[in-house]
């Protein structure tokens, strides 16, 4: 009877010892290498390394300035596209969490070396972060992967992905409505791919959207010229 117990006993603490591990290693996995790149306008950002890949772990900031895009009116002259009321609360949240970028601001801006990545790199950090293969190519939201990609250096994977919400062309299509809006900042994170795909004879790029205790990750594809969203670029580990 004793022998029992103590076997009993044995297979617990063993139980518990595995599930604490392997609830620190999601919860601590810890780039392999890092570093820090320029961007075109010298701009310097930490980069971490995950699985084959180095990730920007900042979102980038180079470029007009998201409150500063203009257009030209029919006169002649030039308005903002983005109705701002506090320009000083507009400039902290660039320094907080990135610009915004049309689809070809995002490719334009990439530096030499990098790149913007598509829908299959990303699927490869989702499954390096815990996203099943069979998750990974579905649309919509997938489980798992969300909770690294926030963590911070000091708390896992130092990549440190940031809700900055994005910028919506509201009423695309109308003539009554093309205003530009901040949209749902601080509520869901929002990264162009560089993957295009066509629906209806409408071009369109795979994104990738993240929002707050919510461990899944949305993948979908949009019409370009209506969105602006956050970028990070990659390249091949060395």
């Amino acid at each position: 009877m004793k022998k029992v117990f103590y076997m009993f006993i044995a297979i617990m603490v063993t139980t518990s010892f595995v599930s604490c591990r392997e609830d620190n290693d999601i919860l601590s996995v810890k780039p392999a290498v890092t570093g820090t790149m320029l961007d075109k306008e010298g701009n310097q950002y930490k980069w971490i390394r995950i699985g084959t890949q180095d990730w920007m772990a900042e979102n980038l900031k180079c470029g007009t300035p998201y409150y500063e895009l203009t257009e030209e009116t029919m006169w002649g002259g030039e308005n903002y596209i983005v109705g701002i009321s506090d320009f000083g609360m507009a400039q902290q949240y660039l320094v907080d969490f990135g610009n915004y970028y049309s689809y070809e601001q995002a490719l334009d801006n990439c530096p030499k070396g990098w790149r913007l990545p598509s829908d299959e790199d990303w699927m490869k950090l989702e499954n390096a972060l815990g996203m099943s293969s069979d998750d990974t190519g579905k649309e919509g939201w997938r489980n798992g992967a969300a909770r690294l990609m926030i963590q911070t250096s000091e708390q896992g994977t130092g990549l440190n992905l940031r809700f900055g919400g994005e910028l919506c062309k509201w009423g695309y299509g109308s003539d009554t409505d093309n205003s530009v809006r901040t949209y749902r900042q601080y509520d869901e994170g929002v990264y162009w791919t560089s993957t295009v795909e066509t629906k209806k004879n409408e071009k369109c790029v795979f994104y990738r959207r993240i929002m707050p205790n919510i461990d899944k990750v949305e993948r979908h594809s949009t019409s370009i010229f209506a969105h602006y969203f956050s970028v990070r670029y990659i390249r091949d580990a060395n």
